[in-house]
C-alpha cells in the first residue's frame, strides 16, 4: 500500500482526481483482497465490498477506552481459538489472522456534512470491532469458537457474536497517525465522495493495518471507508 503525495490544488490535479473517481465508480464486479486493502491518503479509491463474515463485538466510546482495548483482546482470543480449532480439523496448515476492524454509528442520525465533525469525539458513538473469519471456517466452526472462548472467560453470556454483511460501493482513504486525527482523513473522503457525486450510505468503517498503539510514534495506519450511494455508485 503506497502513499502519495498531498492532493494538488491545480486545475490538473483536480482533472486527474476526478478521472480517477469516475473511472473506478463504473466497476459492477466485488473488489479482489488486495484491492480492499489498497488505499492513499492522495486519493480516494472506490471499491466494491462483497459479503463478508466476521466474529465481532459491540460498545461504546473512544478507541482509546479501557473498554474497547479489553474488546480487542476478548475478540482476538476467540479468533485465536478458531484457527486452532481449524488446524486440528486439518481445514488449514496455517489461516492468516485478519486485521481489526471497527464500523461506527454517532448516536444520533447526523447529516453527511456533520459527520466528520462529530467523529472527533466518539465518547458516545456505537462501535461494532470486527475480525474478519478465515475462508475455511464455517457458521458451526465460528459459533464453537465463540462459546469455547465465553466458558474460558467464566462468563455465562458470550460477548463475541458472528456478523455478516455486504458493504458494496464503498469509497477509502488511508490514515496515517493516531487515532485521535482520524477525523481528519474522514473529512477528505467525504469531500471526495461529494466530489464524485455520491452519498455516504452506511456505517463509517475503519481498518487497522499498524495499531498506532504499537507502531513507533506517528507511524499508525489505517484505512477509513465509507459505503456509498448515488448516480455513479457502482451497483
Amino acid at each position: 500500500m503506497r502513499e502519495a503525495s498531498p492532493i494538488s490544488s491545480t486545475s490538473a490535479g483536480r482533472e486527474r482526481q476526478s478521472e480517477r473517481s469516475e473511472a473506478s465508480t463504473t466497476t459492477t464486479s466485488a473488489s479482489s483482497f488486495l484491492e480492499l486493502r489498497h488505499a492513499s491518503t492522495d486519493h480516494a479509491i472506490f471499491v466494491v465490498v462483497p459479503e463478508r463474515s466476521f466474529l465481532a463485538i459491540d460498545g461504546v466510546g473512544e478507541p482509546s477506552a479501557s473498554d474497547f482495548h479489553l474488546a480487542t483482546s476478548a475478540l482476538r482470543t476467540a479468533v485465536d481459538i478458531l484457527g486452532r480449532r481449524l488446524r486440528q480439523a486439518r481445514l488449514a496448515t496455517a489461516t492468516r489472522a485478519g486485521v481489526v476492524e471497527c464500523a461506527w454509528s454517532p448516536p444520533r442520525p447526523l447529516p453527511p456534512a456533520e459527520l466528520p465533525a462529530a467523529f472527533e469525539d466518539r465518547s458516545k458513538w456505537h462501535w461494532c470491532q470486527l475480525i474478519e473469519l478465515p475462508a475455511q471456517a464455517t457458521e458451526a466452526h465460528a459459533l464453537a469458537a465463540i462459546d469455547e472462548a465465553r466458558r474460558g472467560a467464566g462468563r455465562d453470556v458470550a460477548l463475541v457474536r458472528r456478523l455478516a454483511f455486504t458493504e458494496g460501493s464503498a469509497a477509502q482513504l488511508l490514515h496515517v497517525g493516531p487515532r485521535s486525527s482520524e477525523a481528519v482523513t474522514v473529512r477528505k473522503l467525504f469531500q471526495a465522495i461529494a466530489e464524485a457525486g455520491l452519498q455516504p450510505d452506511g456505517r463509517l468503517h475503519t481498518l487497522t493495518l499498524a495499531d498506532p498503539d504499537v507502531a513507533p510514534h506517528g507511524l499508525g495506519r489505517s484505512i477509513v471507508r465509507q459505503p456509498v450511494a448515488g448516480s455513479k455508485a457502482m451497483v
